[in-house]
């Protein structure tokens, strides 16, 4: 708990002088101690773009439309950048963990389609929760361990305390794992329609040792059927990230995350502006026809009963996904129906709360969020996949990327 422990422990003077706009000298957030908790919020009463924005183009790029194999890409399910700046890219439709150098160039492939040590029956995707390289997460997060020249080294299983696979999980690269069940809802049996699952998030070692517990939490917000489950397009669930020895966590009720020690202790609650999350009839509208533009046109009034009879949740999930990249600046994916709508990640810190908006080129996703770049998943007009390096630079000042 280096850089982030620090911001945790300031006290609320200074963190209120650390709190001012240079351009204006007046405080951005407001800060308060409550029983040993130290919240945030954002004074902001709209939301703004972020402070820094993307360079101008991508280097490298890494897929080609025809060409060798090795370069053709099919649902990437992730990327990670190693400290020597190879790029390891999980492409899930060969099974395959592929290593590029810093200029994009292939130097090997790692894995393949099966169920043998290294191998995948259906990759999730790629994460650095090994401390002397990586891991590729197989269909129930079964880790293919490898060192950081591509060596494999084991394949281990996580499980939950009850021996069933986690519903979610997060990763540090000392292999200490975030995870949370399935979850069960109030009651027994199959039900029918809308409803609420929970079940604790832990913080477990690579052994599924429990280091701490966090309590129950909800894990998602589901439409139930006879067939099973699934969770609802709208609903929320707890997110999760785990970053130098602090546990960050949010179920997306509001626009806000909490802050924990890993020994369970609840240091701090950042809190941006709030976001409108109001259901509406319209937006349900938009969901629906999305949906049915999906399907052959013979199955479209059958979807459109089924879609009639949805329950819906009171209100959106303020973000669906939490990361935490290695400055320690919190990244919140915005809610949105449209899956061709640009990506919209709101970004936080423990000092000032809401540091503004940035807004993804058109028909990209996030793949990794790094100090002074990101990594993004690019599909062109005929579904074509790449992945692309764009540098973060800081608006008026390109040699100070991070506030």
């Amino acid at each position: 708990m280096r850089r982030t422990t620090g911001i945790l422990l300031l006290t609320a003077l200074a963190a209120s002088a650390a709190c001012q706009d240079p351009a204006t000298n007046t405080p951005e957030a407001g800060v308060r101690d409550s029983v040993g908790i130290r919240v945030v919020w954002s004074r902001m009463g709209s939301r703004t773009p972020a402070a820094w924005s993307l360079g101008e183009a991508p280097d490298p790029v890494i897929g080609l439309q025809e060409g060798p194999p090795e370069y053709l890409l099919d649902r990437v399910v992730g990327a990670i950048t190693l400290p020597d700046g190879t790029i390891v890219v999980a492409n899930g439709g060969t099974g395959e963990l592929r290593m590029y150098d810093g200029n994009g160039r292939w130097v090997r492939s790692l894995g393949g389609e099966g169920e043998g040590p290294g191998e995948f029956s259906y990759m999730r995707g790629v994460a650095r929760c090994y401390p002397e390289g990586f891991v590729g997460f197989d269909l129930n997060w079964q880790r293919n361990i490898h060192r950081m020249d591509g060596t494999f080294v084991a394949r281990k299983v996580l499980k939950t305390p009850e021996g069933v696979t986690p519903y979610e999980l997060a990763c540090d690269e000392r292999e200490n794992f975030l995870i949370i069940g399935r979850g069960q809802a109030v009651g027994s049996g199959p039900i029918i329609g809308f409803y609420q699952a929970y079940d604790r998030l832990l913080l477990v070692d690579g052994d599924g040792t429990i280091r701490a517990d966090f309590g129950r939490r909800l894990s998602s917000e589901r439409i139930g059927s006879r067939r099973g489950s699934r969770p609802h397009p709208a609903g929320r669930g707890t997110r999760f990230a785990l970053h130098d020895g602090l546990v960050y966590v949010g179920d997306g009720r509001r626009f806000e995350v909490e802050t924990w020690t890993a020994e369970g202790r609840q240091t701090g609650l950042v809190r941006g502006p709030e976001i409108p999350l109001e259901v509406t009839d319209s937006v349900k509208r938009a969901f629906m026809e999305l949906e049915l533009q999906r399907v052959p046109e013979e199955r479209r009034p059958a979807l459109r009963a089924s879609l009639a009879e949805w329950a819906w949740p009171e209100s959106f999930p303020a973000f669906t996904e939490l990361r935490v990249d290695p400055a320690g600046v919190i990244w919140a994916k915005q809610f949105h129906v449209d899956p061709d709508e640009p990506e919209v990640w709101s970004l936080l810190d423990t000092a000032r709360a809401y540091l503004g908006d940035l807004t993804l080129p058109a028909r990209r996703a996030l793949l990794e969020a790094g100090e002074h770049h990101v990594l993004l998943l690019a599909r062109d007009e005929v579904d074509v996949e790449r992945v692309e390096r764009w540098a973060l630079r800081r608006s008026g000042d390109p040699t100070r990327r991070r506030p």
